[in-house]
């Protein structure tokens, strides 16, 4: 079994159970056994891979053709250039996410005072962590779920931030106190009847609690809007990442919503509109 022989078998056996980008998986599998890069494999095609190797392999492969992310598979995500590492308790980073991290970044510039950010239902704490690695700030990370909050304190610590974070376990807008310049948030936000929907590798791996935002897709962002202007510094910002199917709806919220201005929908990196990005009126 040399690594040209085991890519082709993986690359099958993923799909014939129709597994999302099958070689490239194979690949990460595969370096994950061996370590060193992707490229590797294709340098030393010859290589013939042991008994425990195989053995290794064919249990990633099994769990990868149940449709599990290759990201529980391995435990570990990159987010914004910096490895995060991940299990079922929240969602996987994304990269059109990073967008809302670089508008925070963007807001802080500048200020004369130490920035304060909260990082509303955190999960991995991909985006609070990301700003303390990037902006001198006082950043609190929230989340309802113990698992999140641990697995974002691990994080912290992988990173060396775990001093700039203060970790609260809480719902929404609740455990914060006092003001903030920028409130961000990647909240649940699937509508009810989208749930069953969603692909196998989302819906049957992934937290419901960290993705179904109710009947309207707007359970968890509506009393967040309706509530930050109570936590928010005088021109302060807040940033939701939303789904791209229901910002109409989003805009006809806003409208109602006279504690926040300038209410305006951004696209991510792939050209979707991802995000509301408003001001305390």
């Amino acid at each position: 079994w040399t690594t040209e022989k085991l890519l082709d078998w993986m690359t099958h056996s993923l799909e014939s159970h129709e597994v999302d980008s099958p070689r490239v998986l194979a690949e990460m599998l595969l370096t994950e056994v061996y370590g060193g890069n992707r490229i590797d494999l294709y340098a030393n095609a010859q290589r013939v891979a042991s008994e425990d190797e195989r053995e290794q392999l064919r249990s990633l492969v099994a769990r990868a053709m149940k449709h599990e992310p290759v990201q529980y598979i391995l435990g570990k995500s990159l987010f914004f250039g910096h490895e995060f590492s991940v299990n079922q308790s929240t969602l996987i980073p994304r990269s059109c996410t990073e967008v809302l991290v670089m508008q925070a970044i963007e807001h802080c510039k500048g200020m004369t005072h130490t920035p304060r950010v909260a990082d509303i239902g955190t999960g991995s704490g991909c985006i609070g962590i990301t700003l303390a690695k990037q902006l001198d700030a006082d950043i609190t990370l929230t989340d309802i779920c113990t698992d999140a909050l641990a697995l974002a304190q691990e994080n912290a610590e992988n990173l060396g931030v775990s001093e700039s974070l203060t970790l609260i376990q809480g719902d929404g807008l609740e455990p914060l106190t006092g003001t903030y310049d920028v409130l961000c948030s990647n909240p649940p936000y699937i509508l009810s009847h989208e749930m069953d929907e969603l692909a196998p590798n989302v819906k049957e791996w992934e937290p419901a609690l960290a993705l179904h935002g109710g009947q309207d897709g707007l359970e968890i962002i509506r009393p967040m809007l309706e509530g930050a202007h109570e936590f928010l510094s005088e021109n302060g910002c807040i940033l939701i990442e939303v789904l791209p199917s229901i910002t109409a709806e989003i805009k006809a919220l806003m409208t109602s919503i006279l504690t926040l201005r300038e209410g305006v929908i951004l696209k991510d990196q792939f050209g979707d509109e991802r995000f509301l990005r408003a001001y305390k009126s």
